[in-house]
C-alpha cells in the first residue's frame, strides 16, 4: 500500500513543479516592433552610440544547455523590465529634436512587452548580472538631459533589438513556440 502510495505521489510532484515558458512568436513580434517603430538614429547621437551600450558580457554563451536557457531568459526578461521602468518613468521626447516613433507601434510594443514580462516572471535572478543596472543607469542620465534625451531613447531601442535579436538567433531553442519553425 505504501509502494502504491509514492507511486501515485512522486509523478504528481513532478508534473507539478514550475516551469518558465516564454513563447518566442511574441519575442520575434516584439522585435518586428520595435525595428518598425522608424526613426533613424541621429548624427547628433552618433558620439554616445559607442559610449552607451549593453556590454558582451550580459550575453550567455550560444548553448541550449538549460543553464544557459535560464540566463538567456532572465537577461530578456530583466532587460525589458528595466525598459518598462524607462518607459514609465521619462517621458518620450517627440517634438522638434525628438523621436519620430509610430506610436500605434510602441504601444504594441508596449503590450507584448507586458505580456513577455508576465510569462518571464517565474524566472529567477542569475549571478553575474551586475552589467544591466549599469546600462541602465547610462541611458536615463541621457534620458535626464533635455537636449540629447532623444539620444538615450534612440540608444534604448538600439539595444532592445539587439538584445531581442540575439535571444532569437542564438537561443531559438529555448522559447516554445506556437508555429513551427
Amino acid at each position: 500500500m505504501m509502494l502504491l502510495s509514492l507511486l501515485l505521489i512522486v509523478p504528481l510532484t513532478v508534473v507539478a513543479m514550475p516551469t518558465c515558458r516564454v513563447q518566442g512568436d511574441l519575442v520575434r513580434s516584439a522585435h518586428h516592433l520595435l525595428r518598425d517603430l522608424g526613426g533613424d538614429f541621429p548624427v547628433r547621437c552618433l558620439k554616445y552610440n559607442t559610449n552607451i551600450s549593453i556590454p558582451d558580457s550580459a550575453f550567455p554563451a550560444a548553448t541550449a544547455n538549460q543553464t544557459q536557457c535560464h540566463r538567456a531568459l532572465w537577461v530578456l526578461h530583466e532587460s525589458l523590465s528595466e525598459a518598462g521602468t524607462v518607459f514609465d518613468d521619462y517621458e518620450i521626447p517627440v517634438e522638434e529634436g525628438g523621436v519620430t516613433w509610430d506610436e500605434k507601434k510602441l504601444e504594441d510594443f508596449q503590450n507584448l512587452q507586458y505580456r513577455l514580462l508576465k510569462e518571464g516572471a517565474c524566472l529567477t535572478r542569475v549571478d553575474g548580472s551586475g552589467v544591466l543596472p549599469s546600462y541602465f543607469r547610462n541611458v536615463t542620465s541621457l534620458l535626464q538631459q533635455e537636449d540629447i534625451a532623444s539620444c538615450g531613447w534612440t540608444i534604448l531601442k538600439r539595444d532592445l533589438l539587439r538584445v531581442l535579436m540575439f535571444m532569437l538567433q542564438n537561443h531559438h531553442g529555448c522559447f516554445v513556440w506556437r508555429n513551427v519553425q
